[in-house]
């Protein structure tokens, strides 16, 4: 019988460096992968494939691909048909023709495990699932660099706080969806400080098998392939502007990760407390949605003349002004609904920055 290890967690958490250290342990890691770059010059060891169909559903659920909604989850489901189903079924038969362990790692399957692991069983395989854990600061910081280039506070402040949220959301969805299930949360640093210890872990708790001895030294490709030089952002929340409230939620969800990760991937106290963090940040959601109602309908109303002009045929609705680099600056429009109350936001405050000069 075959195994999928299904790689998940949110993107700049390590999940990258895990399933490049199982290609060099004999894992069978179907490629072709994404290509290394700036931001991940070792690669990705991301199937290219995994990344299309998880985009598919995404972009049919009208979500972001780490969308921090907590409806986003719903949307990604109801997005999911049966097309796409068969091509996951062929996909895992494929792959898993002539390999009896296969990795797939990409982020975005946050919103597709239970997909996964549906196809898997209907097809005889096992399923075990590997959650990365890095601090939210850092993972922020590390998106903050390579993903976006925010030209002015403002900006780099909604990017830091919307993305943040976002580590939240995606956090407490993957766990939710893996509970029960053999899974394993693992330490980025502690991959990096000494990786033998952390594979000798999965071995055991997920009964994954190796091509050499980790447990007792046998040299490995991952000698060369982990270097704790790829940790190149040590940032704390005193390095960010993230609002308290939000920042509160994403220390318990941290705690509540790290007593999972010391369980083997098992505690149900733990994973209350998650339930209780899930539904604080609903809450939090939706109370900052409300407070910018005024500033979304102000917007809506902006949009009105433009959509009617389309849909009448009267010609082409005028062209929207220059708008900055990043999400912050797109016409609402163009947004579908994702970061939503943080492009409205952004709006309000450059208007209320001009009022104020006039005034002045």
């Amino acid at each position: 019988m075959s195994t999928l290890v299904l790689i998940t967690g949110t993107g700049r958490s390590g999940t990258s460096t895990m399933s490049g250290a199982l290609h060099h342990l004999g894992l069978h890691v179907p490629g072709p992968y994404l290509g290394a770059n700036e931001s991940n010059p070792k690669g990705f060891f991301e199937s290219r494939w995994a990344v299309r169909f998880h985009k598919q559903i995404t972009e049919a659920a009208s979500i972001h691909e780490f969308d921090s909604r907590p409806e986003a989850f719903d949307l990604a489901q109801a997005a999911v048909t049966d097309e796409m189903r068969g091509r996951l079924r062929a996909f895992l038969e494929r792959e898993c023709s002539g390999h009896d362990q296969v990795v797939v790692k990409d982020p975005r399957s946050v919103w597709t495990q239970e997909l996964w692991r549906a196809a898997a069983t209907e097809l005889g395989i096992e399923i075990r699932y590997i959650s990365m854990l890095r601090h939210p600061a850092e993972v922020v910081g590390s998106r903050t660099t390579y993903y976006a280039h925010p030209t002015d506070e403002a900006r780099r402040r909604s990017y830091e706080t919307f993305n943040v949220a976002r580590w939240i959301n995606g956090s407490l969805v993957s766990e939710r969806e893996t509970r029960g299930q053999s899974r394993a949360f693992v330490s980025y640093l502690d991959l990096l400080t000494d990786w033998r210890p952390v594979l000798a872990g999965l071995a055991d708790d997920l009964g994954l098998r190796y091509d050499v001895d980790v447990a007792g030294g046998e040299a490995s490709g991952v000698d060369d392939f982990i270097d704790p030089g790829l940790r190149r952002h040590h940032v704390t929340w005193d390095d960010l502007e993230v609002p308290d409230p939000l920042r509160a939620i994403a220390d318990q969800v941290w705690t509540g990760l790290l007593s999972l990760q010391a369980a083997h991937g098992s505690d149900e106290s733990a994973s209350a407390h998650l339930d209780e963090q899930a539904e604080q940040y609903r809450r939090l959601f939706a109370s900052s949605a409300d407070i910018a109602h005024d500033a979304v309908e102000s917007e809506r109303r902006d949009l009105r003349p433009q959509a009617s002009a389309r849909k009448d045929g009267q010609g082409k609705a005028p062209a929207p002004r220059p708008a900055p680099p990043g999400v912050d600056g797109m016409p609402v429009g163009q947004v579908g609904g994702r970061d939503l109350v943080k492009v409205i936001v952004g709006r309000a405050r450059r208007k209320a920055s001009r009022l104020k000069g006039i005034r002045r």
